[in-house]
């Protein structure tokens, strides 16, 4: 399945943050939204970008 995300994107609270679109495509039907972030970020870390950063006791 192919997601279409629109994330903030903030590099602290003192600089301004923009929506960054991004596009999942290897997306089961079954996957939770936690582990749809869990494969942007690793597609993101592939690429030497910046995860997207959430709370991590949310799961």
């Amino acid at each position: 399945m192919k997601i279409n995300l629109k994330v903030w994107r903030q590099e602290s609270t003192a600089s301004k943050g923009k929506i960054v679109d991004y596009v999942v495509d290897d997306i089961s039907g079954e996957m939770s939204f936690l582990e749809m972030l869990d494969v942007l970020n690793l597609k993101l870390v592939e690429k030497g970008e910046v995860p997207v950063a959430f709370d991590h006791d949310c799961r």
